[in-house]
């Protein structure tokens, strides 16, 4: 992909100078000396990592924490048999991650849906602590999510190609989909290594399961698109934030309910 290919360094530094001022990339968030000898290649550049300390990360036992930066498109309900309705449109969290079974975990619990802008950092992270049972990998389209995009397929999330994180916690079953898009090389994962473009469903038992402290990477995005958490009940969005709400990686996003 053209994305990979050997930048020199002049180039890379031209073309990182010109993408990040014409989407308003804020660099002060990349690591210095990384700037300053350039990216071997775009993807290099597209898939960054932090420089340390740019994203704090909440550390509260009761929070989740937002797994990625974007802006929260919304926050919705799982409703019974699993369905979620969302802009005036339905669609089956079994489709979505390819389990009905695992689906009904969520039934009455919230799905929280991130969009990440081309300005965005790509990596995306545990919202939690707690041991990644299984990776499901789900093969589909790479068609655009902006909001025009879904206004036009109110399934699309279920459509496009998809990899599906689920974690077990002291506070239940949590699943964050990483949903590629138009322009996306491939999605990899930061814990195990997984094929890129599956053609068909894999669901990958984790034996033994790995440990992923909050705030962990759990995949990158190599270019594009969209993560969706999935929790189980008892939950609700923190204070101050809304549909729109821009997010960084590492915020308070869900909290536990207080008891009633």
């Amino acid at each position: 992909m053209a994305t990979r290919l050997p930048l020199p360094a002049g180039v890379s530094r031209a073309a990182v100078s010109a993408y990040s001022r014409y989407f308003s990339v804020d660099l002060a968030d990349v690591d210095p000396d990384q700037l300053a000898q350039g990216f071997p290649s775009f993807d290099a550049f597209f898939t960054r990592g932090l420089r340390d300390g740019a994203r704090p990360v909440d550390k509260r036992p009761e929070v989740l924490i937002s797994p990625s930066d974007g802006r929260l498109r919304e926050v919705a309900e799982v409703e019974a048999q699993g369905v979620v309705v969302a802009k005036g449109h339905a669609y089956a969290i079994g489709e979505l991650i390819g389990d009905s079974e695992l689906a009904a975990r969520f039934v009455g619990g919230l799905q929280a849906v991130i969009y990440l802008h081309p300005r965005d950092y790509h990596r995306v992270h545990a919202p939690i602590s707690g041991v990644a049972t299984r990776i499901m990998l789900i093969p589909g389209r790479l068609l655009p999510v902006n909001d025009a995009a879904v206004a036009r397929e109110p399934r699309l999330f279920a459509v496009n190609e998809r990899q599906v994180h689920v974690i077990r916690t002291d506070h239940g079953t949590v699943a964050v989909v990483m949903v590629a898009a138009f322009g996306v090389g491939h999605m990899s994962c930061g814990y195990r290594q997984v094929d890129a473009h599956p053609t068909q469903t894999q669901s990958l038992e984790l034996e033994p399961p790995p440990f992923l402290a909050k705030g962990d990477e759990l995949g990158v995005f190599h270019l594009g698109s969209t993560v969706v958490l999935l929790t189980e009940p008892g939950f609700e969005l923190v204070d101050g934030l809304g549909p729109d709400s821009r997010l960084e990686f590492g915020q308070a996003l869900l909290r536990r309910k207080e008891p009633s």
